[in-house]
């Protein structure tokens, strides 16, 4: 299975949470791991593709906001995807969700959803809390193994 994490990171924890759902994913195959400064506006064939974001003022960071704009609808369309964020421990209705956000804009381009959105929290420091990259790693595991089967790992889009 080919995989891509595509993320945009602000102080580096959805970087490693993008880190450890890439390294879970080469246990099924080829990952490529591209920060959104460097992706292309149309994105590589994929299997299953992962995007990612802090949540900053409620929705997505600008610069996931700004690659979303650019992105090619083309190479999204009919593509298995899922979404993850990092945020604070805070309600969503407080919060937001960088993951839903992205997850609304790449269903509305034709994308399928593998899995509902996920958020991985963060302290106020912002550090990651404590086994929250061995929980990325272990949702991407899962959502993985469902692609592979053919078996729906949550919701689709």
């Amino acid at each position: 299975m080919k995989s891509l994490v595509v993320y945009a990171s602000t102080s580096g924890n959805t970087r490693t949470i993008a880190e450890a759902i890439a390294q879970a994913l080469r246990q099924r195959g080829e990952v490529e791991l591209i920060a959104v400064d460097q992706a292309p506006a149309s994105l590589p064939a994929a299997d299953l593709v992962f995007f990612g974001a802090p949540t900053e003022g409620h929705t997505m960071s600008r610069p996931m906001a700004g690659f979303l704009k650019r992105l090619a609808p083309e190479s999204v369309r009919g593509t298995t995807m899922a979404t993850f964020d990092t945020r604070l421990r805070w309600p969503k209705v407080l919060s937001g969700s960088a993951a839903a956000d992205i997850a609304k804009r790449l269903q509305s381009a034709g994308a399928r959803m593998a899995a509902p959105p996920e958020s991985f929290l963060v302290t106020k420091k912002p550090e990651l809390e404590p086994g929250e990259a061995a929980r990325a790693a272990a949702w991407a595991s899962g959502i993985a193994v469902a692609v592979e089967g053919r078996a729906p790992a949550g919701i689709q889009g």
